[in-house]
């Protein structure tokens, strides 16, 4: 009886999840198809395999090559401005270095491995509330005027608005970069692979690839009919026709993607999808590049000056995020039998400058003073004190739930439990809440679905926080907070389940459904809750189009809003009104 019960169960599973497949390629088979028709423009344009003869080297010459990189920009432009940080971060502040080492090294690489326009204020503001045709984001015109030469595309990137993609892709001077995206059905890259530099007579190949996990975290509209291949076998073509087509003497991998191959494996694994992070593997298994260039991670290796890398069969650098510094390689040859060979390399981190380049941020001036106006927007409650870190926690678990809940009252809610702490000025303290405070809090640019779920897969998806409550380790993305009811662990018992308890302190029926909230980056897999639980597209009710941050913003804004009594600890109602203004309606 056991081993049928057993087998029911296996064979109810694999229905399960060959219905989720099969749910998810038919709910994007009805989606629009977004990047119909449509190839790169600008510099990214006419892409063509070429078969160039070698470069001729004179004999006993000698030469030197300097590549410096960034990664993960997420549009932060400076750490004085919009949303204000003691240490200095952002790409204005790398002005000065970029500059310095141009004119010591005029031929000198610069590169981006992704993550791009999305993340700060001022690409959210110039991609989501007010697009300017005319001009592209500000983070693409300071890569502009420092000359950038080529970038590859990151997961993030596709999470603005396509049109936004486009119009900066073509409005870029440099390359975007992307061997492992195509459309479904052809064989070709829709981005260029590859760009290939001449500088101090060598002949350099940067190979673009991105993480394959982007449908792990960006919604199924916006990269419909794309598909995101495996990152090394794609890597074993396009390193083929570099060596022998395009007969370059040294090869670059400006890779969006982590070298941790463990990490999110899991989270891949359970929706068919290859490695997201593979640079690691590439650089291991694929020892034929000089340099990989590994971003995704926000990891900065190596920190300091070096001649030595060690971790991986090939030299690979990691430069870090939002523009905290910037990675150098420095590389000398000599000509060996009419080639070239590299005789030594030098690896540096160079940090950011503390103030930011005061030309270019003063051209910038019009433009942030239109986000900094969007960013002081008001709401009706102020700061009595500052919160810690668990009062922050508790509150903001409240407040989202108070806020989705005026968009299905009947709707429990699955939604983050971390909001990002940070120590703010003084003289906010007496003053009212503002948009700023938000984005601060919740950096992520997260919507919201409503989903039909299982008691059961409720219960599943807060393992993590059933986790945190033990004090064990979990991922603070995959830590959810219940809302509309309670979710208790008995700590007598280790290793016991949660108690799911409504708030008409009726038990949780497991085999029953209800509706729930979740933010579209647990729905589309981040974390991989989604898969744990076995949820499918047949239990998507809706999608809300306003951002989770702007919605708690909006439901802040009313004189008469009731604060959760948690909040009341370090927030209070003011009389004073709000200034009116939404994401919406801008």
């Amino acid at each position: 009886m056991t081993k049928q019960r057993g087998l029911w169960v296996a064979i109810l599973l694999i229905f399960v999840l060959a219905m989720t497949t099969w749910h998810f390629w038919n709910t994007e088979s009805k989606l629009d198809f977004v990047w119909k028709n449509w190839s790169p423009a600008g510099k990214s344009a006419n892409f063509k395999i070429l078969n160039r003869q070698k470069l001729l080297i004179k004999q006993g010459a000698k030469t030197t090559l300097l590549i410096a990189a960034t990664s993960d920009l997420h549009g932060t432009l400076t750490s004085t401005r919009l949303l204000p940080r003691t240490r200095p971060r952002g790409l204005l502040h790398l002005v000065q270095k970029v500059r310095q080492l141009r004119a010591n090294n005029p031929e000198m690489i610069l590169l981006d491995a992704g993550d791009t326009i999305q993340g700060d204020p001022s690409s959210f503001y110039f991609s989501h509330i007010f697009q300017e045709k005319l001009k592209p984001l500000p983070i693409i015109e300071v890569m502009n005027q420092l000359k950038y030469d080529a970038i590859a595309l990151g997961n993030h990137d596709f999470e603005p608005p396509v049109s936004v993609l486009k119009q900066n892709i073509t409005q870029s001077n440099f390359s975007w970069l992307a061997a492992n995206v195509r459309f479904k059905n052809a064989k070709q890259p829709l981005f260029p692979p590859y760009k290939i530099f001449i500088r101090n007579g060598v002949r350099v190949g940067v190979l673009g690839l991105i993480t394959p996990g982007v449908p792990l975290w960006i919604d199924p509209e916006q990269r419909k009919g794309l598909i995101f291949d495996e990152m090394l076998e794609t890597a074993k073509y396009w390193v083929k026709v570099l060596r022998e087509e395009e007969n370059i003497d040294f090869l670059i991998g400006l890779f969006h993607s982590g070298d941790n191959t463990r990490y999110d494996q899991y989270v891949a694994s359970a929706r068919d999808l290859p490695y997201p992070n593979a640079a690691g593997m590439i650089a291991d298994y694929l020892p034929v590049f000089n340099l990989i260039i590994s971003g995704h991670a926000h990891r900065i290796s190596p920190k300091r000056r070096t001649n030595q890398l060690n971790g991986h069969q090939t030299p690979l650098i990691s430069p870090g995020t939002a523009a905290e510094g910037l990675s150098t390689v420095l590389v000398n040859f000599e000509e060996q039998s009419g080639h070239w060979k590299i005789t030594e390399t030098v690896y540096d981190y160079l940090k950011a400058e503390v103030s930011p380049e005061s030309q270019l941020l003063n051209k910038l001036e019009p433009r942030l003073q239109k986000v900094e106006k969007y960013l002081q927007e008001q709401t009706s409650v102020l700061f009595k004190r500052f919160p810690d870190k668990i009062e922050l926690y508790a509150c903001g678990a409240d407040l989202t739930f108070a806020a989705v809940k005026k968009l299905a009252p009947e709707a429990l809610s699955l939604l983050p439990w971390w909001w990002r702490l940070e120590k703010l000025p003084e003289s906010d303290l007496g003053n009212l809440l503002r948009r700023e405070h938000f984005f601060r809090w919740l950096p992520y640019d997260n919507r919201i679905v409503l989903v039909q779920m299982f008691g059961r897969q409720i219960e599943i998806m807060l393992e993590s926080y059933r986790r945190q409550k033990f004090g064990w380790y979990a991922r603070s993305s995959t830590i959810l907070a219940p809302g509309g009811f309670t979710a208790e662990v008995d700590k007598s018992r280790k290793g016991s389940r949660l108690f799911l308890t409504g708030l008409d302190e009726h038990a949780f029926n497991k085999e029953k459904m209800y509706p729930v909230w979740l933010t579209n980056f647990h729905w589309n897999g981040g974390g991989g809750l989604g898969a744990k639980a076995l949820l499918n597209y047949r239990q998507l009710v809706r999608k809300e189009s306003i951002h989770l941050r702007e919605l708690i913003f909006q439901h802040l804004r009313s004189p008469s809003v009731k604060l959760p009594e948690k909040c009341k600890l370090f927030l209070e109602n003011s009389t004073r009104s709000a200034s009116h203004n939404s994401e919406a309606g801008q």
